[in-house]
């Protein structure tokens, strides 16, 4: 059928899978600046997004680098810091659901990503003045339940905030924040305490300062209108009424059945899983199989961790267009391309398992790194691509929640692992679970198009 069905019907079915970013073509993507012109978009959303995200990790950082000064200060051991660091995490995990909920309500997210951000700077800054250790928790709770906003706020609003062809590219670029926290934060704590002579108090005195000035660039941010480029255009072309205003607060359960029932959605679950079980214990055993084996330092390792992140950095820089020139071309390239992607790191951990000497160690767990990065803006927008504008705070906070539980079968399994093999053969078993989502995602491409289909007959007004 070449026309799409009903009154409104002045849209077929090729043009508005087109106005989501799916042409069925191939060829060479525009540059994004070009792209972002012809649609008069700009990057300082991009900006003021990964400035946000990166100041977000600031805190975390702090503790990372300084925790052994930082319970000796407040008479603590490490068990009790771990527990704070621990509810911390709980905090962050179950905000999300808490903030989509409340964006049935109230759907300003540009102000609640700018407040949580003003609030999680100010608790990085107090932190530094904390008497002992339930001020520090109570801080820690607080910075956990604002930065857990991240997640569902940031990518709904970037997908808002900018057109189809240049959303994985924006996308991968965002990503790149985490990595690149991860390279700056230990440096500017380093520099801190090593070149200025700081004590840990006026490191988070300094680095909530910093935070405060990000938040204040991101006053001048704008809420993108809902579904902008995606629904809203659809309706525009084919005539169709707006939905009915009252849609965007239904209740919070009904919006995440709705979002679960996507064929998409729940394939995406599983992918998630599969990475979740991976990456989160990828750094433990990393770091364990480097200083037990190699004897590296702290600061050796950490050197590793930024040389990696780096490279994480420049493959998400140059991952973007192939990626978006293959969402352009279709679901069964884009996501056999994410799949391989996922695979590809999964070979490549394998591959350092065996591998005999420390340099093709390391060149094989940063490439593998990297390959995990690029999954992440590929999964993202193939799951907000297939879900109404209303619901997608609500796909990030059960995808989190997914990779979340993932992390922890994946550390139920490398305990099992270690309590039977060396360091190198649980590496190579937490790929079993990596390579049964790299099929999983790759199948995907069986539904992403229906649901793209179906996002279109609901835009226009053919289902509810």
């Amino acid at each position: 059928m070449n026309d799409l069905p009903g009154e409104h019907a002045s849209l077929s079915r090729q043009d508005a899978r087109a106005v989501l970013g799916v042409t069925g073509r191939e060829g060479d993507t525009a540059p994004l600046l070009r792209t972002l012109r012809e649609h008069g978009t700009g990057l300082s959303f991009l900006v003021a997004m990964t400035v946000l995200a990166v100041v977000d990790s600031f805190q975390t950082q702090v503790f990372g680098v300084l925790a052994p000064e930082i319970a000796a200060s407040l008479g603590m051991d490490a068990g009790s810091l771990s527990g704070i660091v621990a509810a911390q995490g709980v905090a962050a995990g179950l905000a999300p659901f808490a903030v989509a909920a409340l964006l049935r309500r109230y759907p300003h997210r540009v102000r609640l990503a700018v407040g949580t951000g003003f609030a999680w700077s100010l608790t990085t800054l107090f932190t530094g003045s904390v008497a002992g250790p339930l001020s520090l928790a109570a801080l820690m709770l607080v910075n956990g339940a604002t930065t857990g906003t991240v997640a569902v706020l940031h990518p709904p609003l970037l997908v808002d905030a900018y057109p189809p062809p240049a959303r994985i590219r924006v996308m991968s670029l965002y990503s790149a924040s985490s990595p690149l926290a991860g390279v700056l934060g230990p440096l500017v704590v380093a520099a801190l305490v090593s070149w200025l002579g700081m004590d840990w108090r006026a490191v988070f005195a300094t680095l909530g300062g910093l935070s405060l000035a990000a938040c204040l660039y991101a006053l001048r941010l704008r809420e993108p209108v809902l579904g902008r480029w995606d629904v809203a255009e659809l309706q525009a072309r084919s005539g169709a009424p707006a939905p009915a205003a009252d849609e965007g607060t239904t209740g919070f359960g009904a919006a995440l059945v709705r979002t679960l029932r996507v064929p998409t959605i729940r394939r995406m679950c599983v992918g998630f899983t599969a990475i979740g079980a991976l990456a989160a214990p990828y750094g433990v055993v990393v770091s364990t199989l480097l200083e037990q084996e190699y004897a590296l330092t702290p600061g050796q390792r950490g050197l590793f961790t930024g040389a990696a992140a780096a490279v994480s950095i420049a493959a998400l820089a140059a991952f973007g267009a192939r990626a978006e020139a293959a969402y352009r071309a279709g679901p069964a390239r884009f996501m056999a391309l994410s799949g391989g992607a996922l695979a590809a790191a999964a070979t490549a951990f394998a591959l350092s398992a065996v591998a005999p000497a420390l340099w093709l160690l390391l060149a094989l767990l940063a490439l593998g790194q990297a390959f995990l990065a690029v999954i992440g803006p590929c999964l993202f927008i193939g799951a907000l691509s297939v879900v109404r504008p209303a619901d997608r705070p609500h796909a990030m906070a059960a995808l989190g929640l997914i990779v979340a539980v993932g992390g922890l079968a994946g550390a139920g399994l490398l305990a099992l692992a270690t309590a039977f093999l060396d360091l190198r053969g649980a590496l190579l078993l937490l790929l079993v679970p990596a390579a049964l989502g790299s099929w999983f995602i790759a199948t995907i491409r069986k539904t992403l198009m229906g649901d793209l289909d179906a996002l279109i007959d609901h835009a226009i007004g053919e289902t509810t």
